[in-house]
């Protein structure tokens, strides 16, 4: 498995039983690679250490896919009262800007 982030690269190797990703289901290596990438970037996420486009850029998938998969392992997303307010704001300022048309 390689970790790409940014201009540096680091390389990790370790073995694992393929049961923690497909229990019961036939999983190709490439698969496997995947699934535990997508599993990295969402406990780096979960911590804060990355943001949701780092994250998904780590698992080399889109935010869509990023989000989906977080969602269907019972993942919260962070999103905390500012970020709220902010998004909030925004809605409410687009609708004003909409009934002036």
């Amino acid at each position: 498995m390689v970790i790409k982030m940014a201009s540096e690269t680091i390389k990790i190797e370790f073995e694992l039983p393929k049961d923690l990703f497909f229990k019961g289901r036939a999983g190709t290596q490439t698969l496997i690679k995947a699934e535990a990438l997508k599993r990295l970037a969402a406990t780096f996420y979960t911590d804060g250490s990355l943001s949701l486009g780092k994250a998904a850029q780590l698992a080399s998938v889109s935010k869509q896919e990023f989000l989906d998969f977080m969602a269907n392992h019972n993942i919260p997303l962070n999103y905390d009262v500012d970020e709220l307010e902010e998004d909030l704001s925004t809605v409410k300022e687009f609708l004003e800007n909409e009934n002036r048309l």
